[in-house]
């Protein structure tokens, strides 16, 4: 019995975060790098189209809609959950051409020139993954197909972890954590090495389009707490520091960060980008 419960515990709580993804996490972060696909890149309106990683599924729909009949959209994310919904969404809107399903970017399923058009979403995916993926969104892309890469890209939350640093200095523990800082700080892939990864991977014509995002909010509480940095980033983040003293950090990093906004609000960017390519 008490394993059956850490086991319902532990599928509640993966519920609760998918859907803290798709109402808080989705609108705040992943609208903005779809924003940018649908202002800078033209993609089919009839064949297939794949969706890698595509999280809770509202870019697969919006694009399964303007198909209107004439193709289809089959979405994958490893996120069981988070496909639960995007089904659910397709469900309500009664969309036959956009299917969803659990899958692994670096496997997909799929047969090699199998569509017109691949996206994937590595914003949140860990560096060491991306190069895997990108070679799997391009063996399943059909000849001269285009395929998209989304990234947060070299540079993003420069501003945190400038603040993280101070925090640590001011504990005694930069010593001890400096290189493990160091390497979050540099594990974003910068946009010159992403081009030439799609390169790499066999892609033709790669161009890249990046767009400094703003991410504010109120004060270092909502910071803190912002679904965002709590679901997502900041257990990551607070990894290279004694479990004993984490909790001490997080007060020094909300400390810094009120006395350093002046009772204006806090700003942190990311480096929103998009690699294209042909296959």
């Amino acid at each position: 019995m008490p394993c059956r419960n850490r086991q319902n515990q532990r599928m509640t709580h993966e519920k609760e975060l998918a859907y803290r993804y798709d109402l808080l996490i989705t609108s705040g972060w992943r609208d903005r790098f779809d924003s940018l696909i649908n202002e800078n890149i033209t993609l089919p309106t009839e064949g297939r189209i794949l969706d890698v990683n595509c999280g809770t599924g509202a870019h697969a729909i919006e694009l399964a809609e303007r198909m209107r009949g004439k193709g289809d959209v089959i979405a994958v994310d490893p996120d069981a959950e988070r496909i639960e919904i995007a089904q659910a969404k397709a469900l309500a809107k009664k969309l036959d051409d956009v299917t969803f399903e659990t899958g692994d970017g670096c496997n997909l399923r799929f047969a090699d020139n199998d569509f017109d058009a691949v996206i994937g979403d590595a914003s949140m995916l860990e560096t060491d993954k991306i190069e895997c993926m990108l070679r799997e969104m391009r063996r399943v892309a059909d000849s001269d197909a285009t395929v998209v890469l989304k990234l947060a890209t070299h540079g993003s939350f420069d501003e945190f972890f400038s603040i993280y640093w101070e925090a640590l200095m001011n504990m005694g523990l930069v010593e001890s954590c400096w290189s493990r800082l160091e390497a979050f700080i540099n594990e974003r892939i910068a946009v010159t090495a992403a081009e030439e990864m799609a390169k790499q991977v066999g892609l033709r014509q790669v161009v890249s389009i990046t767009e400094k995002d703003v991410f504010d909010f109120a004060n270092a509480e909502e910071f803190m707490e912002a679904p965002l940095i709590q679901d997502i980033f900041l257990d990551s983040w607070l990894s290279i520091v004694p479990e004993s003293e984490r909790d001490k950090v997080k007060r020094e990093i909300v400390m810094i960060i009120e006395r350093e906004r002046h009772d204006e609000r806090f700003d942190i960017s990311i480096k929103a980008t998009l690699i294209k390519g042909v296959k």
